[in-house]
């Protein structure tokens, strides 16, 4: 005598069930794993920049004779006059400061950045006689001073599409030195080196 065996699957209701409840819970993750993502790339922006910075003060230290500049450049070789970074920047040996690759007098680019993913941009601000436009150190390592056409101080700020209140911003000083960059009135947004919140552009 055979036994007969019943096969039993999914009803529909069952699958429809299970569909519904998989859609519910993948909803909510996904917008947490997305802002996980953007935090994750900011801060690993944020940590080249001030691996940037350091390099070049490091740099120029042992360069005395030549200035060292930090400028925006979408080619690898050359500056450009903008206050937009995020399309890539480069280090050079700069010996007359004049943010020129002058092979006759030993200009070298030193290190070439390439620009920032996910749609992130990179303002530099305080930097009143460059408008923003180029960063450089002396041969003593400092930055080069307002009064010989640069500025001591400035603020990196790197923004994603949330706007100032996700924006992430490092702090040169005039000794050169990096910090991140707080929110000393507590108002949800970072402040820059004079104490005003950052913007976005």
């Amino acid at each position: 005598m055979t036994l007969a065996r019943s096969n039993r699957g999914f009803t529909l209701v069952e699958l429809m069930l299970t569909v519904i409840v998989l859609a519910i819970v993948v909803g909510l993750a996904v917008p947490s794993f997305q802002a996980l993502i953007m935090n994750n790339r900011i801060t690993s922006q944020v940590n080249e920049i001030t691996s940037l910075i350091s390099y070049a003060r490091s740099e120029a230290s042992k360069l005395p004779d030549a200035t060292l500049t930090v400028c925006p450049s979408t080619d690898g070789s050359s500056c450009v006059n903008s206050a937009a970074w995020e399309g890539g920047w480069i280090v050079m040996r700069d010996a007359d400061g004049d943010r020129t690759l002058d092979a006759g007098d030993g200009d070298e680019i030193l290190r070439v950045f390439q620009g920032l993913a996910g749609g992130n941009t990179l303002r530099v601000s305080g930097l009143s006689s460059s408008g923003g436009t180029y960063i450089q150190f002396a041969g003593n390592g400092y930055p080069v001073p307002e009064s010989l056409g640069a500025s001591a101080v400035g603020t990196l700020s790197i923004c994603d599409s949330r706007g100032a209140d996700e924006a992430k911003a490092v702090v040169v000083s005039v000794s050169g030195q990096t910090r991140l960059a707080r929110d000393s009135d507590n108002d949800g947004v970072l402040n820059d080196h004079g104490g005003a919140n950052v913007s976005c552009p």
